[in-house]
């Protein structure tokens, strides 16, 4: 069975996704990570392609890992989705409201 924590960052990760893809439709936003605006560069299917790659591979690592160890990988899982969630705020802000 699949952990809270790795619901919740897939959930976080494909709203990021989403959001990324709405803007840049509706307004004219950029990929602010550089590694996914090369991937961009593409096509929308090879970003999808890729985002979703990094979304899936690493929850697929930590669910296999929790079965050697269970508190570390819930302790790394929490403070994935803390990171992603405070990079995500900072860029947000320093994008749009310093702008």
């Amino acid at each position: 069975m699949i952990t809270k924590e790795s619901i919740v960052l897939i959930v976080i990760c494909t709203l990021d996704l989403a959001a990324t893809l709405l803007f840049m439709n509706t307004k004219d936003a950029m990929e602010s990570n550089p590694i996914m605006a090369f991937y961009l560069n593409y096509g929308i299917g090879t970003f999808i392609a890729v985002k979703l790659a990094l979304i899936f591979l690493p929850v697929w690592v930590f669910e296999w890992s929790r079965q050697y160890k269970p508190d570390f990988v819930r302790f790394m899982m929490r403070a994935t989705i803390a990171a992603y969630v405070v990079t995500y705020a900072i860029l947000f802000l320093t994008i749009n409201v310093g702008a």
